[in-house]
């Protein structure tokens, strides 16, 4: 079993999503019942880029005592749009106080009164689609304007040690000035969507954070359910459907 987790570790393997009962083993014996997780399925970084929808069904083995899995590659479930949430990023940019301002100046002063906190409230929900439209202006293809960036910076320290001049050495000075303030971003921007506060920002992770941002969306994702018909639904409004149906059900018993 050591030597098992070191290949883990060393292969850098994680589970995959999985559907089905909480555990996948049975020891069928009418007395003395053991029910254990024993069957998983693991997959690396180079899987989740490749298949970054699959997933796995534990489902009945027959005459097994196990359960086997059933790994889909793909899903039919589109990601529904989500709330609004703060982009961290933007803060540190110029435009993201001017924008601030404007929407101060040019909205309703507040008064102290009993209701400041809701007209306060309000303010900050009227500033929403600024901030929304920001974080698309600065954040839109981050990762493809960063790897943009890298290829015009080796591109230029190429040239300054192909033919070295004051011209060109200042080209390298600002493609490198570009390519870290895009990174800089592009890491920020990762590192809050992957959730790893752990981590600190400033060693350049964008790769590890862009991995755990497919892993984490991989783990949260609902690709399919079984009604209380045994009925596998996949489609994402029967799945809806499904949900506020049990939920309902359990609220009133």
């Amino acid at each position: 079993m050591r030597n098992f987790q070191e290949v883990v570790r060393y292969c850098s393997l994680s589970d995959m999503s999985t559907h089905g009962p909480k555990f996948t083993w049975c020891n069928k014996q009418e007395e003395g019942v053991i029910c254990k997780k024993l069957d998983r399925v693991l997959h690396n970084m180079s899987w989740t880029q490749s298949f970054s929808q699959s997933y796995c069904v534990m489902e009945s083995g027959g005459c097994s005592d196990h359960l086997r899995g059933k790994i889909f590659v793909s899903s039919d479930i589109q990601k529904p749009k989500g709330p609004f949430k703060f982009t961290n990023a933007i803060a540190s940019q110029p435009e993201f106080l001017l924008a601030v301002e404007d929407h101060w100046r040019q909205s309703s002063p507040l008064f102290h009164s009993t209701s400041s906190l809701f007209w306060f409230s309000k303010k900050l929900k009227l500033l929403k689609p600024s901030l929304r439209a920001l974080s698309r202006k600065k954040m839109a293809n981050i990762s493809t304007r960063a790897s943009e960036a890298y290829e015009d910076l080796c591109s230029r320290q190429m040239a300054v040690l192909a033919s070295p001049s004051p011209q060109v050495v200042a080209e390298e000075s600002i493609a490198f000035e570009r390519w870290e303030r895009v990174v800089g971003l592009e890491e920020s921007f990762l590192k809050q969507k992957s959730k790893l506060h752990w981590l600190q920002v400033g060693d350049k992770n964008n790769k590890f954070f862009h991995n755990a941002v497919k892993e984490r969306h991989s783990v949260n994702s609902i690709h399919s359910v079984i009604d209380h018909h045994g009925v596998t639904l996949t489609d994402m409004e029967e799945i809806k459907g499904e949900a506020a149906r049990f939920f309902f059900g359990t609220a009133h018993h």
